[in-house]
């Protein structure tokens, strides 16, 4: 009996290592993100810079753009029909009515953007001045589309006594041309910047 049991005692006991384990050893458990520097790439990545143009930009150019179109358009369309002589009456009533809507819904939020993103650009002197510059002209051009809005023929054909071109539209989508090539402008000075600043190293 006596040797059953120290045979059974002596199958519990765990045997002493080999040899102590040495530093190397027991450092192989942590996980690797404790052992990492805290100053390593992967913690001081900083999060990307916000582009100069959005997405959400693009989308108001677009509608800008289109909004120059509808003009185009529907007032051609508008004239195929026979025109009220009465000097009371706005023939473009409807017509005007959805510039307006679209001014406070793309056009002033246009600007906004633009007025936004060239006071944080940060570009070579001269290219910043003519960024910031073109809020300044778009904000012209709207204050004109304004004026073009509250002419009895300020959607009648014209044509333009500079360039020949034929607006449809009449004056208000000249100035809704000229939005388009405004922002076109903007949008060409900051992708340029952006464009260098991808082939740094």
């Amino acid at each position: 009996m006596l040797a059953v049991a120290l045979v059974s005692v002596s199958s519990l006991l765990v045997p002493a290592p080999a040899r102590s384990l040495g530093r190397r050893e027991l450092l192989l458990p942590l996980p690797l993100v404790l052992l990492a520097p805290a100053n390593s790439a992967a913690s001081a990545r900083e999060p990307a810079a916000e582009p100069l143009i959005s997405d959400g930009m693009r989308v108001l150019l677009t509608k800008a753009k289109a909004l120059r179109g509808y003009v185009a358009n529907t007032a051609a369309a508008r004239r195929s029909f026979p025109m009220d002589p009465d000097p009371e009456v706005n023939n473009y009533l409807k017509l005007k009515d959805a510039v307006e809507r679209a001014q406070a819904t793309v056009l002033l939020p246009l600007l906004a953007a633009l007025e936004r993103k060239a006071g944080a650009a940060q570009l070579p002197e001269e290219q910043q001045k003519q960024l910031a510059q073109q809020p300044l002209l778009l904000k012209g051009h709207l204050l004109e589309l304004e004026q073009a809005l509250a002419l009895e023929e300020g959607f009648a054909a014209y044509v333009s006594k500079s360039t020949g071109v034929e607006y449809r539209g009449g004056k208000v989508e000249r100035e809704l041309e000229e939005v388009g090539e405004t922002c076109d402008e903007f949008f060409a000075l900051a992708l340029a910047r952006s464009r260098r600043g991808e082939t740094r190293p």
